[in-house]
């Protein structure tokens, strides 16, 4: 199939290729002798049950901010509930459902790698399918700084890996904010990817950061670049400190609902096939195993005192097979 590349900041329109990949063929490994590459960091999700606590979290403190007046979304963020956010068959789940809770009328996931996966500089993959292309419904994989080194939104920056707004199907956005470059001074750096089976066929997405750019592609093929200016202006280049991964699907929000919500295709979900992060010159430091039985972590107490405590499956439900089995990793 064929991604267009619809507009950037200083280039006009052209075409670019990217590859159709289904699931489960895997792509096939690239070359690791081009950046010395190695991988430090993976999630293959071939294990069941909650996404892997020694991996990920859940950013439930979110729901302090996402519906406010900057943002007006819709969902409840949750944690540690399968309704929600799942691992099964090869890939995780991320799952927005149409389901009253705390004022709001959806429930959806944010998951997030800080203090688990942290890092500055590196390549980033997460081969993904998105959830259904209707307005409303917002997914995205992007990065936000662990330690805000520069201070709070904008300034410390943001790495927009792959956002979708619904109300534009297949529409693929690449954005960095930061001080200086940020949507609301209309002045952020981005491009905009058309990939038509966005939300039917599994896509990778990933970003190449390095101390001089960030360079953004789909399967494979470099669709935005964003250069360091090297001015020394940390509004301009807030990128050399450690960033950490967030996975969510977002529903309404003043720009994902900017042409009204649909919500006739809930429940819809984000699957990913896998999320892998490579540097240079060094070995992946923290495998630990899949928890026995995809044993969830303990309860948790969200913000405002709601206590969410894991879900069992019902019973007298089939076991589940086991996951299939996986090649491992190499580097790109």
């Amino acid at each position: 199939m064929a991604a267009q590349l619809l507009s950037t900041n200083s280039e006009p329109p052209t075409k670019i290729q990217a590859t159709e990949i289904e699931k489960p063929t895997r792509p096939p490994p690239p070359s690791p002798a081009k950046n010395d590459y190695k991988l430090v960091w993976a999630d293959e999700f071939d294990y069941e049950g909650l996404p892997h606590p020694k991996r990920w979290g859940y950013q439930v403190e979110a729901n302090n901010w996402v519906h406010d007046r900057n943002h007006n979304e819709q969902q409840w963020y949750m944690a540690s509930r399968r309704e929600n956010s799942y691992v099964s068959g090869g890939t995780l789940k991320i799952i927005a459902r149409r389901e009253d809770w705390i004022g709001k009328p959806y429930t959806s996931a944010r998951i997030r790698t800080r203090g688990k996966g942290d890092w500055v500089y590196g390549k980033l993959l997460v081969r993904a399918k998105l959830p259904a292309g209707k307005p409303g419904i917002w997914p995205a994989i992007w990065m936000m700084p662990t330690d805000q080194k520069y201070g709070s939104w904008p300034n410390s920056g943001e790495i927009d890996v792959m956002e979708n707004v619904g109300w534009a199907p297949g529409v693929i956005h690449n954005s960095v904010h930061t001080g200086a470059f940020n949507h609301r001074l209309r002045s952020h750096k981005h491009a905009e990817v058309v990939v038509d089976d966005a939300h039917s066929a599994f896509h990778v997405y990933g970003v190449e950061w390095d101390e001089d750019s960030i360079k953004y592609s789909i399967d494979g093929q470099q669709t935005f670049e964003f250069c360091n200016t090297k001015s020394g202006n940390p509004a301009e280049w807030p990128f050399s400190q450690r960033f950490h991964l967030i996975l969510n699907v977002a529903v309404g929000g003043n720009w994902g609902a900017a042409r009204g919500l649909d919500d006739t295709c809930l429940p819809t979900c984000m699957e990913v096939d896998y999320v892998r992060f490579y540097q240079r010159g060094t070995d992946i430091t923290d495998a630990p195993p899949p928890p026995p039985g995809g044993a969830p972590p303990p309860p948790v107490e969200l913000p405002g005192g709601q206590f969410v405590a894991p879900r069992s499956p019902p019973k007298g439900s089939p076991a589940r097979p086991p996951p299939p089995a996986r090649r491992p990793p190499a580097p790109p």
